[in-house]
Order: structure tokens, then C-alpha cells, then sequence
């Protein structure tokens, strides 16, 4: 027998574990509840049981809705209150309610209130019967039909709730991630989006293995949402990657929040059986913009990084990464257009022996030509690498020397960067380039930019002495003794030469540190027997002084500009 009381509220379109499907009667006819229920009450069926919802108004059947989220079926006559008071609840199931799961019949004593097909198809009506047509057979039948789509409609909405909650949260941290994050920003603006970066999370992974990992990962999730969730939304958006966001209009103070935050991370302490650690993060924050809200604030997120562990930055029109991305957008093409038409071009600057005044070696230098203007590197080098067409010069600049060395019997040096050695085939394009030529390797050299990059790979120091060892090519470290680490990688690379970098001797004969860097680089390349040459020679004062320390080679503007390839004196 149906039950004919109101049940207590369940979650909207849950189904029970009896599966008690509810239906709504809507009819100001007392008669056609009467016999309604009376059909319904000798009803059976065998995978669900019903549970009556009556209202003789339209009104009264929108405060049951309002009610009842969970109502499978509403039997709806078309003419109560009002001639369309049937097709007006319609329009507040569908429209104000945004109910699409009900399944709906339209009842009518009259034949000529049928509503217009463009109606029924708008409003997803099931059905639509004259009140005598709705024998107990038919009516059994259309209950049993509309009961199964209402249920395949919810199974169907529970599926895609499930896939929706595992696509747009982190699997690992349970809390919203990055595609929630983008969806979030869709529907509001003025949003303050700050990203919290872990620094060294790569090396806790590689010398903790990755359960350790998500171990920190989990522990500083747990603790964002803990400690900041009534004032901001947390994220994890990616690997070592946490957000903050609020839309608070005037959130008071917004740089010394960050600054607490930051702080109370670090003194945040993560400890398991074999490890403990604390958290420093760099910061990068878009603060109340309207729009490109996370591509903002990882710009600034990304120059932070640039400057240093532990930074905090903000995003504004004028930080470096966009002049950065701007030169690349700019050159990029200009490139590419270069190296596929012959518009890149070798010059050579040569290094001289002091002593003698004999020419020791040259070093290629790169340009290229655009609308008949010549550029240097370093308008576009850095361009190239962002654009992924450093290697490309390269190729291009070592055929060059392969070439001029076959041609003149120089020697030449060809610069290398750490992006280089990380391409597949560098060794056999080395190789070949020598062979194709026929030339005495020793008349070559690679000339190491970046080294710091290079001393810290094991991979790059391997092909480094692969090539020296098995090729015979030398090895020169350029801009020596701006870092550190370029005296320590002496011991552990088959260095040849040490240039000086420019900014020590340029000023060498005003600034007395200057003096001193360049005595003590002088005094270990001796001990070291390396070969020593100062760059940036641009007076006959400096000359002078690097000559008067006992420096051997030397080149700069004051002894020759770079030239043209084909201006280089033959000698064999």
C-alpha cells in the first residue's frame, strides 16, 4: 500500500536505500486525488515503493517542491488558480527551482488544453493525458516508466559528480586543484591569488624517495587548509605547488600577511621515523586583477624564483620575466627566419698572444642580420634559448669553425652552454662535423658558458671528457671568476684555458678589487698551468695593466673588433 504522509527531507536526488520514490499529485479536484490514490494503493512494483505528495494549488505544490528536492514524479493538471496555472508551475520546476531530474505529466479534463508542442519540448514534459485516459494500467505504466528515467538521470548525475570530484581535486591532498582553481576564476573577479612554491621538494623526492614526498606534500596541505581557510580558499594545484585565494575587496595589509604566512610555514616541521624537515617556500602573488589571474601570478611567482630562495614577489607590469617573454615573442621568429635563409652569420674576434703580438686563436662570435641590420647575441641569445633554437645555432656555428679551420689553419673556439650538452647526438654530431671536414680536432675548442649548470651535472661532466678523451677537442671556462664554483669545477673538468670575465678587466685599471680578482686568477691559472686570457680589453690603459700582471693573452676592442670570416688570413 503507498504511502500517503510527507517523508522527511532527504539530500536532493538521492536515492534511498529502500528506494522510496516519491511522486507529487497536483489538482484542485478532490475526486481525482480520491481515485488516484486508490490506483496507487492497489499499485505494486517490484524495485521501488512510492511515497504520495498531494497540493490542490499550484501554490501549495511549490512549497513542497521547495520541500522535497528528491520528487521523482508530479502528475500536473494544467487548469487550477489560473487557465495556465499548470504550465506556470512547469516553468518554476524547470526554470527557478533548475529542477531537470523530475519526470512531469500534464493532466487535463479538456481536450483543447493540450499546451503547444514547442512547450512540451521546452519544458522536457513527459506526458500529457486527458485525466480519462489515465487508466490503471496506463497509469501503471507511465509511473514505472518515469520512476526508471528519474533514476537513470540521478545514477547518471551521481556518475558525473564522481568524476567531476576526481577531476578537479588532488588525488593526493584531497583539497581543490588547479582545473577547480581555473573554474573558480570563471565565476568571480577581483581575486587575489597567492602561489606558495616548496623549495628543494625535487631533492627531498630524490634523496627521501617520493613517499617521503607526499608525505610533506599531505602534512603542508592539511596545514593550509587548517590554518587558512576561513580567509582564503586553498588549493594544490600541482606537485610542490599550494594557492591561496581571496576575494576580499580591501584585504588590509595584504604584503605582511603573505609575510606572516610565510614565516608560520617555516616554522612549520614536518618529521616521519627517518626524516624531519622544515618548509621554506617562494611566494608569487596577482593581487585583485580581473583577469589572466594565474598567469600572473605565476610570473611572479617564476621571477621570484629567479631572484633567490625564500622571495616574496608581487605581479606588475614591469617585471623582468615579462620583458623576458616579450623579447622571445619578438625574436623567436626572427630566428627561425635566420637560420632557415642563411641570415645567421659567424664573425671572429681574435684572442692575441701579449708576448708576441702572434694571434692564438679565434672565437666565433654569432649574429644575425634582419632587415639589413646586424645584431649581437646579445640582443637575441637569451630569446633562443627560451624558444628552445639555441642548439640550433650552435650546429650552425661549429660547422663554421669546422669549416674555417679547413680553409685558414686556425685555431677556433665555438661557444657552449649547458642547454647544448643536453641534446641526443651532440657527441656524433661533434664527431662528424670533424670528420666531414678533415680537420685536427686541436684546432678546436668549446668554450663553456653557464658552468656553474655544468659543474653541477654529472651527465654534462661525463660527455664534457667523452669528447675531450675520444674527439681531442679542448676545453675553454669562460666569464671565470664570477662564481664560485668555477675554481672548484677546474679539478673535476678538462679545462685548457681560463678567460677572465669582462667585468673584472674592463675595470681594472680604476678599481683596485678589480686588480686584485685578476692577480688571483692569474696566480692560480700558473699553478694550474692554464692558459689565461683577459676578455673585454677595450683601452691601452687596461691593456697596460693585464699586461703589467703577466697575463698572457688578451681580447677586446682595443686590439681588433670581431670580423667578417672571410676577412681572416689564410696560413696554410
Amino acid at each position: 500500500m503507498a504511502n500517503l504522509t510527507f517523508a522527511k527531507e532527504e539530500k536532493p536526488h538521492t536515492l534511498s536505500k529502500k528506494n522510496i520514490q516519491k511522486i507529487l499529485i497536483v489538482d484542485d479536484d478532490q475526486a481525482v486525488h480520491d481515485i488516484t490514490n486508490i490506483a496507487l494503493e492497489s499499485m505494486k512494483f517490484s524495485d521501488f515503493e512510492l511515497e504520495v505528495f498531494t497540493a490542490y494549488s499550484a501554490s501549495e505544490a511549490k512549497i513542497i517542491l521547495n520541500e522535497h528536492h528528491d520528487i521523482a514524479l508530479a502528475l500536473i493538471d494544467v487548469v487550477m488558480e489560473t487557465p495556465e496555472a499548470g504550465l506556470d508551475l512547469v516553468n518554476y520546476i524547470r526554470e527557478e527551482l533548475n529542477n531537470d531530474f523530475i519526470r512531469l505529466i500534464i493532466r487535463t479534463g479538456q481536450a483543447n488544453d493540450f499546451p503547444p508542442m514547442h512547450v512540451i519540448q521546452h519544458y522536457d514534459i513527459n506526458d500529457f493525458k486527458e485525466k480519462t485516459e489515465l487508466t490503471l494500467e496506463r497509469l501503471y505504466t507511465t509511473i514505472r516508466s518515469c520512476i526508471k528515467q528519474y533514476e537513470q538521470l540521478v545514477e547518471l548525475q551521481h556518475k558525473y559528480e564522481d568524476t567531476y570530484k576526481q577531476m578537479t581535486t588532488s588525488a593526493l591532498t584531497l583539497l581543490p586543484n588547479r582545473i577547480k582553481l581555473i573554474e573558480d576564476f570563471s565565476e568571480e573577479s577581483h581575486q587575489t591569488l597567492i602561489l606558495i612554491d616548496i623549495i628543494g621538494f625535487s631533492h627531498i623526492n630524490e634523496t627521501n624517495g617520493y613517499e617521503v614526498g607526499d608525505h610533506v606534500l599531505k602534512e603542508l596541505g592539511a596545514f593550509l587548509k587548517t590554518n587558512y581557510s576561513e580567509t582564503y580558499k586553498v588549493y594544490h594545484l600541482n606537485n610542490d605547488i599550494f594557492a591561496l585565494v581571496t576575494t576580499k575587496e580591501h584585504l588590509d595589509n595584504l604584503p605582511r600577511s603573505i609575510e606572516k604566512i610565510k614565516e608560520e610555514i617555516s616554522q612549520f616541521s614536518i618529521v616521519t621515523e627517518s626524516f624531519s624537515t622544515y618548509i621554506e617556500t617562494t611566494i608569487g602573488v596577482a593581487y585583485q586583477t580581473e583577469d589572466d589571474v594565474l598567469k600572473k601570478a605565476e610570473l611572479a611567482l617564476k621571477e621570484a624564483r629567479n631572484l633567490g630562495r625564500n622571495q616574496i614577489r608581487y605581479y606588475s607590469n614591469d617585471l623582468k620575466i615579462i620583458q623576458q617573454i616579450n623579447d622571445t615573442n619578438h625574436w623567436s621568429p626572427i630566428i627561425k627566419h635566420a637560420l632557415e635563409h642563411d641570415e645567421i652569420m659567424a664573425y671572429a674576434q681574435p684572442i692575441f698572444n701579449i708576448n708576441d703580438k702572434s694571434i692564438d686563436k679565434y672565437e666565433l662570435l654569432v649574429r644575425i642580420k634582419d632587415n639589413e641590420e646586424v645584431y649581437t647575441p646579445y640582443m637575441f641569445l637569451d630569446a633562443a634559448k627560451n624558444s628552445g633554437q639555441l642548439y640550433n645555432i650552435f650546429k650552425f656555428m661549429f660547422d663554421q669553425g669546422c669549416r674555417q679551420a679547413s680553409k685558414t689553419g686556425h685555431h677556433y673556439s665555438i661557444n657552449i652552454s649547458d642547454c647544448e650538452f643536453h641534446n641526443e647526438g651532440l657527441f656524433e654530431f661533434i664527431q662528424s662535423s670533424i670528420d666531414d671536414y678533415g680537420i685536427d680536432p686541436k684546432l678546436l675548442s668549446l668554450e663553456i658558458l653557464e658552468s656553474s649548470a655544468i659543474a653541477n651535472s654529472d651527465e654534462i661532466r661525463d660527455l664534457i671528457f667523452k669528447i675531450h678523451n675520444i674527439i681531442g677537442i679542448e676545453f675553454i671556462v669562460d666569464d671565470f671568476g664570477v662564481q664560485c664554483s668555477n675554481f672548484a669545477q677546474t679539478e673535476f673538468l678538462p679545462i685548457s684555458t681560463l678567460k677572465i670575465d669582462g667585468s673584472f678587466i674592463k675595470t681594472i685599471d680604476k678599481s683596485e678589487n678589480s686588480k686584485i680578482i685578476a692577480k688571483t686568477i692569474q696566480t692560480f691559472a700558473k699553478e694550474k698551468d692554464f692558459k689565461l686570457v683577459a676578455e673585454f680589453v677595450c683601452n691601452e690603459n687596461v691593456y697596460n695593466e693585464i699586461k703589467e700582471l703577466g697575463i698572457e693573452y688578451a681580447q677586446g676592442y682595443y686590439l681588433s673588433e670581431p670580423i667578417p670570416l672571410d676577412d681572416i688570413p689564410i696560413t696554410i
